[in-house]
């Protein structure tokens, strides 16, 4: 990336973060989920930083790329609440104990361990990949390949 362009993503970064966090932390009502967002917001602007240097409101791109990758997490969580949620009568949805017993079935320890973390305790990415001992990146492939792992075995046995 050139130095004009590099300077223009620090500008933007830095004058809208707050802004933008709280239009995120508005959307979900959740601080972990909030602070996802952000980063995948700012790693979509990095990568199309050419296009949204050109772009006639950067700002504004910035706002929809919020609420775009918003309403992506908030699927995705839904998704998650429902695999875990009383379906077929297996689990309570209250009972923390079943949930991770149910995720123990489907998931290797480490597997269940991530999926625990973010999704029943809130746990954000940069916690969880902190405290596994991992790569942001790592931790986001291992949730990611978790919860398909587990939305595979979980349809087979519906």
């Amino acid at each position: 990336m050139d130095q004009q362009r590099e300077v223009f993503f620090d500008q933007l970064y830095l004058e809208h973060y707050k802004d933008l966090f709280r239009y995120a932390y508005r959307l979900t009502y959740e601080k972990n989920m909030a602070e996802e967002i952000m980063q995948d917001v700012f790693i979509e602007a990095y990568k199309k930083i050419t296009l949204l240097y050109k772009h006639e409101n950067p700002v504004g791109w910035l706002y929809v790329t919020v609420r775009n990758i918003t309403k992506a997490y908030m699927r995705e969580s839904l998704k998650m609440k429902k695999m875990l949620s009383l379906e077929n009568n297996v689990v309570a949805t209250t009972d923390v104990e079943s949930k991770e017993l149910l995720l123990q079935n489907f998931l290797t320890l480490e597997e269940s361990e991530i999926m625990e973390k973010f999704y029943i305790e809130k746990n954000s990415l940069t916690e969880i990949s902190a405290e596994v001992g991992i790569s942001l990146s790592a931790c986001k492939m291992r949730l990611k390949r978790a919860r398909d792992k587990f939305k595979d075995c979980y349809e087979k046995e519906k």
